[in-house]
């Protein structure tokens, strides 16, 4: 039943489409316009649970075990969604989804670290999410923790690294400083859509075919309401810019391996003849070490007329002053 809903909702959006065909149309959409289908269908689908949620008519939707035992042989989540871990920010309550519906990844201060990287690619690379949704929330306790300089212990310094960008950002465009926080928490959002999209190509070449969009969000914890921020306002020359130091990138160390290998051809062919000097001292020295020999024993009197044979044979062995 619930699939069947969203089957119809993926309808009703071709419908808008098809009788609104001059709405604008991406670079990549132009040759697979279900792509814009899709995106526009998850989204509908997002802000209609949050409405539910925020007042007071949750559906519960996919969450019997029906649904269960349907997606147990696997997943096609319609979205990706990095948010915050706070226990205040139930992603799947928040949108009103159920099992499946949403790939999430929650870290403290919803940041794009390497780890969250990673998953995000798995989510829109590898499931082939249409929607990627970066969402903040409003009291964060990590933002507001490096926005007033709390003393920090153990790794939070990693994870506050990633958020002090955003800080500094939100610093320069305010004038009260009960404004920092709140601003901090909407820029720390587009800090992590920017870290995404410098640091993944995959993601980047989803945006660049038209096969995903990414759009930033905020919780109010009091309301139960996310307001939507929209696209990154500088997102074509984000993804621009990152192809481009990207390829410069791929160029360098092509450069660089092949001037390493003639510098190390270059050594090696001047140190043959003194790289067998180590060796030949090596064998030297193995022939110079005495053998061990058991203590010779002690002549008894007149009556053998000469040392054992070890003794007199130590003397014999070449040493390497001596000729043939």
């Amino acid at each position: 039943m619930n699939v069947s809903r969203n089957i119809v909702v993926v309808a009703i959006v071709a419908t808008i489409f098809a009788i609104n065909p001059s709405a604008p149309v991406q670079a990549g959409e132009k040759n697979d316009p279900s792509a814009r289908l899709l995106r526009d269908a998850s989204l509908m689908l997002l802000k209609e649970g949050n409405t539910r949620f925020s007042t007071g008519k949750p559906q519960h939707p996919n969450q019997d075990s029906e649904r269960r035992k349907e997606v147990a042989k696997g997943q096609e989540p319609f979205a990706t969604i990095l948010a915050c871990s706070d226990s205040r920010d139930p992603v799947e309550l928040i949108f009103d989804r159920g099992v499946g519906d949403v790939f999430v990844i929650r870290v403290a201060g919803n940041i794009a670290g390497l780890s969250e990287l990673a998953t995000v690619e798995y989510g829109v690379g590898h499931l082939n999410t249409p929607m990627l949704i970066v969402m903040g929330h409003t009291k964060c306790g990590a933002v507001t923790a490096v926005a007033k300089g709390a003393e920090l212990h153990g790794h939070l310094h990693a994870l506050a690294d990633k958020i002090k960008p955003a800080v500094e950002k939100a610093k320069a465009g305010i004038t009260e400083a009960d404004e920092l926080v709140p601003k901090a928490i909407q820029a720390n959002v587009w800090q992590a859509i920017e870290d995404i999209i410098k640091q993944s190509s995959v993601v980047r070449e989803k945006l660049a075919a038209g096969k995903v969009a990414i759009l930033g969000s905020v919780y109010d914890l009091e309301s139960g309401k996310v307001t939507w921020l929209g696209q990154h306002p500088a997102e074509d020359s984000l993804v621009a810019l990152a192809a481009q130091a990207e390829t410069d990138q791929s160029l360098k160390p092509k450069s660089d391996e092949g001037h390493a290998a003639q510098v190390a051809t270059e050594k090696h062919s001047d140190s043959q003849e003194p790289a067998a000097a180590p060796v030949k001292k090596v064998a030297t020295q193995v022939r110079q070490a005495p053998p061990k020999v058991p203590p010779a024993a002690e002549p008894h009197g007149d009556d053998h007329g000469h040392a054992p044979a070890p003794a007199k044979q130590a003397p014999k062995l070449a040493g390497p002053g001596d000729h043939h």
